[in-house]
């Protein structure tokens, strides 16, 4: 650039893509808090300005058209926004060959002299926190295309075009009010008049660092501290009222690990007041601590009595002592967990479990072990199993961690769950995840992916929920047994055709895995939005109840056959039968009451609430006491079933029951209950 005196400001745009969740948007809170703190410079205002942050999805030559005479063009680069960066640059480059292009965020590697050949047009990649090195290059720019000694930078040497990574780190902040927040700072308010027609979303932090070094993630290796940094109280309550105001309903919370601190159960008070006091934000989705403890059930007891929280995670992400040891990550006790576990089912909090398939370490026989004990600590609550992503920049990511475990890698195009369908001429990108290592070949892959699909089906999505704990219960079954049963197809399929259609859909959905193409299902009668591959398995079922539980009830017979286990088939209908009357449609049900010769209804209650009583040929009467009724519409049944419903533990019909007790009477005596006066007013 020549020294010249300036006649104009340099024009510095942003481009911070975020992922569109039907007319929702997040708003762009990178580029936001870099714009905030290179404005407090006097020199930053005095030679720069500002153009429209740019944050929508377009193609990337319509997207082109708002870039005009650019000097600084800046990509905060994610999986969900890499290609289209990466192709945008590339136009603008070509366009405006003097424009400084540069790159931040968890896609740009550390060491980034491939990435530079490949992507001639980068002219700098910044690594970890990004304040500070951006604001130094801006300061830079004013006069030099030489970036020589700017900590935390890679950059282009503009007379050889080579990649120089320059030495040092900043100092990482300690006070994070040292950067201003754009919320506040007033830098999004335009946006609300300019995009009436988006639903806009908010990022909050309120510290950062991570404790933990897991192998598979960004957040403890990918430039943030060990240790903990700070915003300030008021800062963030500040913050808080300024999302209620512009009526924000749902807020993300980008900390590592919410309610390890102290100070985080003020925070979640505050927020409560400010939903009490203006209506919003309406949700509060966070991160909780990895370590669960007393602090964090304090703060999620709270936040679901408002409403605010749609569950808490007790994260596992594998129950395998050789692969937590691969990938550095302890778990809390099994013991403490169940107890955990059965704290929250007490207050009614809905609580998940997350897993993640092919980690290093990880073999078919511990993976089927690991579900089945999860499975009987407790049905019910939630199971996520995700496939294994790898990021760059983790130790997951480095070639010499993926060559010591054999790991095998497949690109697919990324189709994020529950957003929306993405254009045919909308700009692909993609994720890598792990299909086979030294511990798993792909075979016992693609079989631990089938059953896991069908654990989500039966146990998480609660398709089989009551029938697993009834197998399990009356006839001392493995889960895994008669889940393997069910996913591996070793029933015939005229006894099942609706299992076999089923599992011919996931072996295409998987083929489509290996081939590269995305993960997720596109069903078009049921909205515009990606869906998991259990939950478009749901929704192809929901219209066929009748005949999938009737065919369910063959399946259970031939597999206690299989296993040398008599059975009273009359008994074993009407286990199947009130597991049909408690899994909704979108049709209202043909019957809200139906009555048993046995206890089931009391008997499914009290093991649903983890004080399970024995089954006795006592007659109950199953009540549903607010029966759904979607008028047909599948989309809406879609959205507030599955979309919301799978994390809220919202999936099964509300009921409760009539008839005389059988509990001990240690716990409840046994009342003789008349059809209009139920026996419990608990829904569950």
């Amino acid at each position: 650039m020549s020294t010249a005196v300036q006649t104009k400001k340099l024009r510095v745009y942003f481009g911070e893509f975020n992922v569109l969740m039907e007319k929702a948007a997040y708003l762009p809170l990178v580029s936001g808090i870099l714009r905030a703190y290179a404005e407090q410079d006097e020199t930053i205002r005095q030679h720069y300005e500002f153009l429209p942050f740019q944050f929508l999805r377009a193609k990337p030559e319509t997207l082109l058209e708002n870039f005009v005479d650019p000097d600084v063009v800046c990509f905060s680069s994610s999986m969900w926004n890499e290609q289209l960066n990466l192709r945008l640059s590339a136009l603008i480059k070509e366009k405006y060959p003097e424009c400084l292009i540069i790159y931040g965020g968890p896609h740009v590697p550390h060491h980034p002299e491939e990435y530079f050949k490949q992507h001639p047009f980068i002219d700098i990649g910044v690594r970890g926190e990004g304040e500070r090195p951006f604001l130094a290059v801006l300061n830079r720019f004013i006069e030099s295309r030489d970036f020589e000694d700017i900590p935390n930078i890679s950059w282009r040497n503009p007379d050889t075009g080579e990649c120089v990574r320059n030495d040092g780190e900043y100092p990482l902040e300690k006070d994070l009010d040292t950067y201003p927040s754009p919320y506040t700072e007033g830098l999004f308010d335009d946006l609300f008049e300019q995009h009436p027609e988006t639903n806009f979303q908010a990022i909050i932090e309120t510290n950062r660092g991570c404790p933990f070094l897991c192998s598979f993630c960004f957040w403890g290796q990918g430039g943030l501290s060990l240790k903990f940094r700070y915003h300030g109280m008021d800062r963030i309550k500040d913050e808080f009222k300024w999302i209620a105001n512009n009526k924000i309903s749902y807020v993300f919370n980008a900390d590592s690990n919410f309610g390890m601190h102290r100070r985080d159960a003020e925070i979640a008070d505050f927020l409560i007041d400010t939903n009490k006091e203006y209506g919003f934000p309406e949700k509060f989705r966070t991160c909780f601590g990895k370590n669960t403890d007393e602090r964090i059930f304090d703060i999620g007891l709270k936040l679901h009595k408002h409403g605010l929280e749609k569950g808490i995670t007790l994260s596992r992400q594998s129950m395998d002592s050789q692969t937590l040891e691969y990938i550095d990550r302890k778990n809390i006790k099994m013991s403490t967990y169940r107890n955990l576990q059965t704290k929250y089912n007490e207050h009614e909090i809905p609580v998940y479990t997350e897993l993640i398939l092919g980690m290093p370490g990880e073999h078919h026989e511990g993976w089927l072990d690991g579900i089945e004990e999860l499975l009987q600590s407790g049905l019910k609550n939630q199971l996520f199993i995700y496939p294994c992503q790898v990021y760059p920049n983790t130790s997951m990511g480095d070639p010499e961690y993926i060559k010591k475990f054999g790991i095998r890698t497949q690109r697919i195009r990324l189709t994020e769950i529950h957003a929306l369908i993405r254009p045919d001429d909308d700009m692909p990108e993609y994720e890598d995840i792990i299909i086979e290592s030294d511990a798993m070949p792909m075979a016992d892959w693609k079989r631990m992916s089938r059953f896991s699909w069908m654990v989500m089906m039966l146990h998480s999505l609660k398709l089989g929920y009551f029938i697993l704990m009834y197998m399990a219960e009356r006839y001392g079954t493995r889960h895994r047994d008669l889940i393997q049963f069910i996913s591996e197809s070793q029933m015939p399929e005229e006894d099942a055709p609706i299992f076999h259609a089923e599992g011919a859909f996931h072996k295409e959905i998987m083929a489509k895995i290996l081939d590269g193409q995305g993960r997720a299902c596109e069903l078009p009668e049921y909205g515009n939005l990606y869906w998991d591959v259990e939950e478009a398995s749901i929704l192809r079922i929901a219209g066929q109840l009748d005949e999938f539980y009737a065919q369910f009830q063959r399946v259970l017979e031939l597999f206690l056959k299989e296993k040398n286990i008599s059975f009273n088939q009359e008994e074993l209908s009407q286990a199947v039968h009130y597991q049909r009357m408690r899994f909704p449609t979108w049709n209202a049900p043909d019957k809200s009451r139906a009555e048993y010769d046995f206890n089931f209804p009391e008997y499914f209650e009290r093991g649903h609430l983890g004080s399970p009583i024995p089954l006795e040929p006592v007659s109950q009467t199953l009540v549903l006491t607010n029966p759904r009724d979607y008028e047909g519409d599948k989309i809406r049944f879609a959205r507030e079933v599955i979309l919301w419903g799978r994390k809220s533990d919202r999936l099964l019909e509300e009921a409760t029951w009539e008839g005389e007790s059988t509990a001990p009477s240690s716990d409840q005596a046994p009342v003789a209950v008349s059809p209009d006066q139920p026996q419990h007013n608990n829904h569950y």
